[in-house]
């Protein structure tokens, strides 16, 4: 039994630049995170959605710089971004997903209380990607959809998207959505796999374990490299650099991302962030 179907809520950081490095992205088959994957397929909205999503924001920013007196950090996330995940063994059509992932967005729009004119944008900006995955393999996840929905309508950010209401929000209009559109509960299902890790030897469980900590402290090790020339370069007043250090360092935490962190190694990556805002 499981408590909801998986939902990952992130915002796109970086303003324009983070929106369209997610765009490349969720239609990159070559991506190192997509080894696992077999096919990509468009459900709602097209990079020309992207770009829509990074000109509102884009446009909010810039008012938000000319008429803003009283100060104040200038608007750095354009988007949210939803990973809605189904375990191996389930595939639905296309437009199975296209119906689940309207429900979800009716129900965050509701959330927002949007009005007639806001509504009309807000579904200009949604932008939604099918990853389908390898169903046969023992290693990554089962075919997900990243949901990115534009925060800027008109003169006013829909903060309300990246708070914890609207995640657990649309875990429960996802888990309504799976059950109305292709039949199963998810406070039925049992993982197939539930006592795969049972059988794994000592030496074999601790040999994993011994490589992915490897992995992650390279990748550590690489980020902040990446950090200290971003900050070197933003010392010098190097815009080109800066950017280029930026751009790295988006595609590494992406690479960090699909590792299980500890509640330190998380706190590392949002402190840098953090800085970088």
């Amino acid at each position: 039994m499981l408590k909801n179907w998986t939902v990952i809520t992130q915002p796109v950081r970086f303003a324009s630049d983070g929106v369209m490095m997610r765009e490349r992205y969720l239609q990159s088959l070559k991506h190192a995170n997509h080894k696992h994957t077999e096919r990509i397929v468009s459900i709602f909205g097209s990079p020309n959605t992207s770009n829509k999503i990074a000109l509102a924001g884009e446009e909010f920013r810039l008012n938000q710089q000319m008429y803003n007196r009283r100060g104040g950090r200038p608007l750095s996330s354009y988007a949210v971004e939803y990973c809605l995940t189904l375990p191996k063994g389930y595939r639905p059509t296309h437009q199975q997903w296209r119906a689940m992932i309207q429900d979800c967005c009716i129900a965050l729009a509701k959330l927002c209380q949007l009005n007639k004119v806001e509504f009309t944008q807000y579904k200009q900006q949604v932008r939604a990607v099918l990853h389908q995955q390898l169903q046969n393999s023992s290693k990554g996840s089962g075919d997900h959809v990243h949901l990115i929905i534009g925060k800027v309508i008109g003169n006013r950010v829909l903060k309300e998207l990246q708070q914890k209401k609207a995640t657990r929000l649309i875990k429960q209009a996802f888990n309504l959505a799976v059950l109305q559109h292709i039949g199963i509960d998810h406070r039925s299902y049992i993982p197939i796999e539930q006592e795969k890790g049972r059988r794994l030897s000592t030496w074999q469980y601790q040999h994993e374990k011994a490589k992915e900590a490897l992995k992650i402290e390279k990748l550590f090790k690489q980020m902040q490299a990446q950090f200290d020339k971003w900050l070197k370069a933003k010392e010098e007043f190097n815009d080109r650099q800066k950017k280029r250090q930026a751009n790295r360092l988006i595609k590494t935490y992406e690479s960090i991302e699909t590792h299980a962190l500890t509640k330190r190694q998380k706190e590392q990556v949002n402190q840098i962030k953090g800085l970088m805002l």
